[in-house]
């Protein structure tokens, strides 16, 4: 199990670096998850920076946790992350869309809306 301060430790290290290539124009300002971000750099870059260790099954779980971390905050920087549910006709509710959720409020409201266009119920779009 990785131990939460490490975590924050690496994540808020990682951040930091993320920012800087924002304010060089390298990763874009909109960018709201580790996988968005792969898009722009290469984020095994970010981890050897980092100085995350490699090569274990410890490590490999460290570096999940923190890239989830890296997620979290990508996204709360844009308000988010918002997450859509759906129930149809009182049942159970589903989680729908994106397991890390959204960056933006009119983005999930979005996936519900066209998720209730096609399947009728109910959505709902909330924190966590």
């Amino acid at each position: 199990m990785t131990g939460t301060q490490d975590v924050r430790r690496y994540a808020d290290a990682i951040m930091a670096m993320i920012k800087e290539d924002q304010d060089s124009g390298q990763v874009p300002r909109d960018v709201f998850s580790w996988d968005e971000l792969d898009n722009s750099v290469d984020t095994e870059d970010y981890y050897r920076q980092a100085r995350l260790p490699s090569g274990t099954p410890e490590a490999a779980a460290l570096r999940g946790a923190v890239s989830e971390e890296i997620n979290w905050l990508l996204g709360r920087a844009h308000g988010g992350p918002w997450h859509v549910t759906w129930s149809h006709s009182g049942g159970p509710r589903a989680d729908i869309g994106r397991t890390i959720g959204y960056a933006r409020r009119d983005q999930a409201e979005a996936v519900g809306q066209a998720f209730l266009t096609d399947h009728g119920g109910a959505f709902r779009v909330a924190r966590p």
